[in-house]
């Protein structure tokens, strides 16, 4: 019988390990061979001091592999810069100064799925007026024809003081007796007074007929005529101040002016005058009825075509 701490004392580790390895590869035929060591492990020497294992290793995660990261950004180079001409650094900074004006003018999209980009949403617009055209205003004749009564008048008097100068030398013997008579007449109520109402009953002969035609004033110039020989009546009256005369006088006075040949003249003149310019204002009234037609034709016109979009000149 062996003593067994002999046998242990004898047995060495270098020696006894590969035997017992090779025995337990005999007898378990079962076991895979064991994994191969990392590449970087069979770079450290052996060291044959140190005792092999007894059991295999556990097998271990396999190792990823080592990633050698890329330099960031452009290489570093060592050479010496070139100079940079001026007329290239003008270059570079217009350059950039547009990318920049470019990138902040340029429309902002946001490429989120599902974005739908905001449509502006106009008010609806509301009803259009059109302004209907104007109706015309017919224009008259009363101004224009005021005007003529007033030339008429002129005209009146100087023809009522010739008159009066003829009758004034038909009753004198003597040039100087009539020019002295007839200095005495013009001065007197007696002349300016018809004049003055002559004015007065012209006018409203014009202001009613207006636009009417030549026989109104040829018709209705008596009545111009009546007014001024009654003003003529009550001029004399003025003239040689009857309210100073009894009743009696005054009757005596008018009943001898009712055939004075200087009324008479006065209601002739009167007549005869709106005659010649009843037919200058009978004639631009006429002119003023044909402007009065055309202008409500154009607007009649105008209604029937409609509201007319005006189209830029």
């Amino acid at each position: 019988m062996s003593d067994p701490t002999l046998d242990e004392r004898n047995t060495t580790p270098e020696t006894d390990a590969p035997t017992a390895a090779y025995a337990r590869s005999e007898t378990d035929p079962t076991d895979q061979p064991a994994p191969s060591e990392p590449a970087h492990a069979a770079a450290v020497p052996a060291d044959e001091s140190v005792p092999a294992p007894l059991a295999e290793p556990a097998a271990s995660a396999p190792v990823a592999p080592v990633v050698v990261p890329e330099p960031v950004g452009e290489p570093i180079s060592y050479e010496t810069p070139t100079a940079v001409s001026a007329e290239a650094a003008h270059e570079d900074a217009q350059v950039a100064t547009q990318d920049q004006t470019a990138a902040e003018h340029a429309p902002v999209t946001d490429y989120t799925p599902g974005y739908t980009p905001a449509v502006p949403v106009q008010a609806p617009a509301g009803p259009i007026y059109i302004q209907a055209p104007a109706p015309p205003v017919d224009k008259g004749n009363r101004g224009a024809g005021v005007l003529l009564v007033l030339l008429a008048t002129v005209v009146y008097s100087i023809v009522y003081a010739l008159v009066a100068f003829g009758i004034a030398g038909a009753g004198s013997g003597s040039v100087a007796d009539a020019a002295a008579k007839f200095t005495d007449f013009i001065v007197l109520p007696v002349f300016y007074v018809p004049a003055v109402f002559f004015f007065i009953g012209f006018s409203l002969l014009v202001l009613i007929v207006n636009r009417g035609g030549w026989w109104a004033y040829v018709l209705f110039g008596f009545l111009v005529a009546v007014i001024v020989y009654f003003s003529y009546i009550g001029a004399a009256l003025l003239t040689v101040q009857a309210w100073n005369f009894t009743p009696s006088e005054a009757v005596r006075f008018i009943t001898a002016q009712w055939l004075s040949p200087y009324a008479i003249a006065a209601a002739v003149v009167a007549r005869e005058v709106p005659i010649w310019f009843g037919a200058w204002i009978a004639r631009r009234g006429r002119t003023v009825t044909a402007r009065n037609a055309a202008a409500r034709q154009d607007y009649d016109r105008r209604l029937a075509e409609g509201p007319q979009l005006s189209r830029p000149q």
